[in-house]
């Protein structure tokens, strides 16, 4: 149905959301490649990231996957508290995820997925520039064996390697990137297109499924 030009994303249920509840790498590798969005939010539970990350939190292949596909990383470290404390707030009558959507930090804090956030967030450091992270993922950060890791990228400055790939990912556009045939027209080396893909972390094409945590 994908070669012949069914549309994933014109279902009423968003069905890369589907093989990622699955934990299908097969599928979700093939909604990917036919244009899935990887940054959709799903309209019943609200957070201020795009929606699919809740699903991958635990697995680096499909987090991997999200991730080289053009998953919105920054929306991640988006956070209005900054080096404040982030204090709860209820409004009579409204709880404080109906007045704002939830935050990364808030998510990846709780009791029940704190040990993972060491994980995630050296993950994600592999798809952006310079970010800032919050009091509250700080605080819960440092408890955690990869910070000396995290803490010197946060430090430091990016290489301009790794800065170009990012800026010359954002000129192509997330279709662009994930069209094979446009790939093929662009006059570089196979090793830079490769770059550029994040091939050295495609676990899934590397058939590396060692990934949960």
């Amino acid at each position: 149905l994908l070669n012949a030009g069914a549309l994933p994303n014109q279902d009423p249920i968003n069905c890369l959301q589907i093989a990622l509840r699955m934990g299908n790498y097969e599928l979700m590798n093939l909604l990917l490649r036919h244009g899935a969005n990887v940054n959709y939010f799903c309209r019943v539970n609200t957070t201020h990231f795009p929606s699919a990350l809740q699903y991958a939190l635990k697995d680096e292949v499909m987090l991997r996957m999200l991730l080289n596909y053009g998953y919105d990383v920054h929306r991640c470290f988006d956070c209005p508290q900054g080096s404040s404390s982030h204090s709860q707030y209820v409004t009579d009558g409204w709880t404080s995820t109906v007045i704002k959507d939830t935050m990364f930090c808030e998510v990846i804090t709780l009791s029940w997925l704190k040990h993972l956030s060491g994980k995630v967030v050296r993950i994600m450091l592999d798809y952006v520039d310079h970010v800032n992270i919050c009091w509250k993922l700080e605080a819960v950060l440092k408890e955690q064996e990869l910070w000396p890791d995290i803490s010197a990228i946060l430090t430091n400055p990016r290489s301009l390697k790794h800065l170009c790939r990012l800026k010359i990912r954002e000129c192509m556009g997330r279709l662009r990137l994930r069209c094979p045939v446009f790939m093929t027209f662009l006059p570089l080396p196979n090793s830079l297109k490769d770059y550029i893909l994040y091939k050295e972390y495609d676990l899934y094409g590397q058939e590396n499924f060692t990934g949960t945590y």
